[in-house]
């Protein structure tokens, strides 16, 4: 059972990690190239590293089976959120629309969900949301890339299989599956245990500079702006409660840490994600900014009250 004070030291503490960027941008000791450098950084060195060192491990069915009922909800409720957010934003533009359906379906369950999962449960519990990661770049890297830029191609078994965020995973789960961990050098595990920990401050530093460049007085204006920001912080999150609920009610599945670790990754503000493709994609790159630092602002109070749906 997840502690609800713990959980909110949890996050305030990932919130105090957005004021140095917040503060280095606003006295322009970070330039324009920072925040896109602390991007790539994170994207393709830190959180790969993170990913594989959660799989190194000897393999254990009770784990496994955990693991598989987190993939299990993380690719249904991915699913049922990308099909729940087609009810929403048919009276925005067509930006709009994409930035604020792409940051209600997806979570900073990488950035954010990991670092807060070994916090509550232990370093071995970042196993399980690397596991709900693998749903989330299923979706991501297919629907997520369709959103933004309106190419079907996007949505193929080969692109939904095979892109920059699953490779890592599939490296992992050779760890785990066959019998090499006891085989990776210590020096190695190490490495990538330096570079995971970097995650956290470096993906918070990042979210405090892009809020110091947001003027989010224009955003006020908007209902939609915070109508997607609703679906991410407490309707989504409520959804998927009910999802497994339901599901452990029908005694078809129940695992305790299972539904919390799913919870919270699903309970995580905006993905960082969302700004990062609306910049890859050309779309409205100041609207995403707005939605993932707001989001993750207001997540250090909706994140406790969206887990005391676990004390139910």
């Amino acid at each position: 059972m997840v502690d609800i004070t713990e959980l909110f030291l949890s996050v305030f503490l990932l919130f105090l990690l957005i004021i140095p960027g917040f503060i280095l941008r606003k006295v322009r000791y970070a330039d324009d190239a920072l925040p896109k450098g602390l991007t790539n950084i994170i994207l393709y060195i830190a959180q790969p590293a993170l990913i594989m060192v959660s799989f190194i491990r000897p393999y254990d069915k009770a784990v496994m089976r955990t693991a598989l009922g987190v993939l299990a909800f993380s690719f249904l409720l991915h699913g049922a959120f990308c099909l729940l957010s087609l009810l929403f934003f048919r009276k925005c533009s067509e930006a709009l629309r994409r930035v604020y359906r792409f940051g209600a379906i997806f979570s900073n369950a990488g950035y954010m969900g990991i670092p807060l999962i070994m916090a509550l449960f232990g370093e071995d519990a970042a196993l399980f949301a690397s596991v709900y990661i693998i749903g989330f770049n299923f979706f991501c890297w297919s629907v997520g890339c369709f959103i933004y830029s309106g190419d079907k191609n996007y949505v193929s078994p080969r692109k939904m299989l095979l892109n920059a965020a699953t490779i890592p995973t599939y490296i992992g789960l050779a760890f785990f599956l066959l019998p090499i961990d006891a085989y990776v050098p210590g020096v190695f595990v190490e490495a990538l245990e330096m570079l995971r920990s970097t995650v956290a401050p470096l993906s918070m530093m990042l979210v405090g500079m892009r809020l110091a460049d947001m003027k989010l007085r224009g955003a006020f204006n908007d209902i939609h702006f915070f109508l997607s920001i609703f679906l991410r912080l407490i309707a989504f999150p409520t959804v998927a409660w009910l999802v497994m609920r339901a599901v452990s009610l029908c005694g078809i599945y129940y695992d305790a840490t299972a539904e919390s670790v799913v919870l919270i990754c699903a309970a995580t503000p905006a993905a960082a994600a969302t700004s990062m493709f609306a910049e890859k994609f050309s779309g409205d790159s100041v609207s995403a900014g707005k939605i993932v630092s707001l989001s993750t602002v207001l997540s250090v109070i909706t994140m406790p009250l969206v887990a005391l749906l676990l004390k139910i």
